[in-house]
């Protein structure tokens, strides 16, 4: 309260105490007519300090029942603002306005954001009494589903069929879930994931179609390919178009002498072996894409190992490489024989790399049979692969060699592909792990 408040107050309780002291004397002197008037007196007296003090404190209830009620309709005029109760009231009552309406805004650009995605989202919202609300939903989900936006939990999670058994479970859950849309059977990818907060437990349900991660990856890989064929093209033409320049201006010269001539003659090699270089690289390219069906026929891969194994007999004995190979003698595999030798070709020739200023290289080569798969993993104790580009290594024309084509472990990927196998790469213990998986 300011001080004229404080002034007011007192001035009253001295006034009221007075009153009483006036009437106990009066009481006590037998003056009672006198007695009962200022009773009355006093009456009067406390019914006006109290419409004081409602009337003092009803614009702080107002706007605390506004804050209780998020209700901030309430004002305080300026007039009454000069009291510091009043002012610091008003001002708590700005400050709480102003930060709902940033909530508000946030909110909104939070379902905007929500509503722009290709994916579907729900973002349920579970209390202490296990109570389930529709926190958040936007157009995506419900189109995928073919359903109206139902805000009530129980009106949408009948609509949601079998998809609603996942979400019950309220556990974080990576699944591929085929859904019956409109007859027709659709693939969907679900993750969920949950989040604590002090009053709530929200659960938040992503769906996409399988489509949608095909195109993904599929834009992805196109991004990739485009940068390294820029890049390699650039590399290529721009020194080839600033020498073609130097060359033309030696031309109009007047004066042709020996160094001119020499210099002319260097740098058309230096046109021509750049050239070989984009055509080996356009080469390569097409190698790549115009890879044929394979041949498949029964054939015995521990024969075709121990015999590419052979092809490198001379240079592993040369550097001292120890390669380790063991395997019952017969291992039949359906597959096109020259392009299962191709795939232990470039396998071995990045072992090679790998292990070109190792000590005590070593190359182990290991073949199993399950049921209905064949597994061949290729093993060396080289430089290794960082984890930083490990992502990029199957990827066209990517190489960390200096004279590398960049399309050995993509054209490799390619043929195991065609055979409907797997590969992929691990590093374990510093060894860096190639592994193949084949249908029998």
């Amino acid at each position: 309260m300011g001080k004229p408040q404080y002034i007011q107050v007192i001035t009253r309780l001295f006034l009221l105490i007075i009153n009483g002291i006036i009437i106990a004397y009066s009481f006590k002197s037998g003056f009672f007519i006198n007695g009962v008037g200022f009773t009355l007196l006093l009456i009067f007296q406390l019914f006006i300090f109290i419409e004081y003090l409602k009337k003092l404190f009803s614009d702080i209830e107002k706007s605390i029942d506004c804050l209780l009620y998020e209700d901030y309709s309430n004002t305080i005029s300026a007039k009454k603002r000069k009291n510091p109760l009043h002012n610091k009231t008003a001002l708590l009552l700005d400050k709480h306005r102003k930060q709902s309406l940033q909530n508000f805004s946030e909110r909104l650009i939070f379902t905007n954001i929500l509503e722009s995605l290709s994916i579907g989202i729900l973002i349920l919202r579970k209390n202490n009494d296990n109570d389930i609300t529709v926190f958040q939903i936007n157009n995506a989900f419900v189109q995928f589903l073919k359903i109206p936006k139902f805000y009530n939990w129980n009106l949408l999670q009948q609509k949601l069929g079998k998809l609603s058994n996942f979400i019950n479970k309220w556990e974080e859950i990576r699944y591929t879930i085929s859904l019956k849309i409109n007859e027709n059977q659709e693939s969907f990818f679900l993750k969920t994931s949950v989040t604590q907060t002090n009053e709530f437990e929200y659960l938040i349900v992503s769906l996409e179609t399988i489509q949608q991660l095909i195109d993904q990856k599929e834009k992805e890989a196109w991004y990739k390919l485009m940068n390294v064929m820029s890049h390699e093209i650039i590399n290529t033409i721009t020194p080839i178009s600033s020498l073609a320049e130097n060359l033309g201006s030696l031309l109009l010269e007047e004066n042709t002498d020996e160094d001119t001539i020499s210099e002319l003659s260097e740098g058309l090699d230096i046109i021509k072996k750049r050239s070989h270089h984009l055509t080996s690289f356009v080469d390569a390219y097409r190698k790549l894409t115009e890879l044929p069906l394979p041949n498949k026929k029964n054939i015995n891969l521990v024969n075709i190992i121990n015999n590419t194994i052979r092809l490198y007999k001379q240079e592993f004995t040369s550097r001292n490489i120890k390669v380790l190979f063991k395997a019952k003698n017969k291992i039949t595999l359906n597959a096109d024989k020259q392009q299962i030798e191709q795939i232990l070709i470039n396998l071995i020739s990045n072992c090679l790399y790998a292990l070109d200023r190792t000590e005590n290289p070593t190359i182990e080569i290991k073949v199993s049979e399950e049921i209905n798969r064949i597994h061949l993993q290729v093993i060396d104790n080289g430089i290794g692969i960082s984890s930083e580009i490990k992502d990029n290594i199957f990827i066209p024309y990517f190489t960390t060699r200096k004279n590398g084509s960049g399309i050995g472990l993509t054209l490799t990927k390619s043929i195991v592909e065609a055979h409907k196998g797997i590969i992929y790469f691990n590093s374990i213990n510093g060894k860096s792990i190639f592994t193949l998986s084949f249908p029998v």
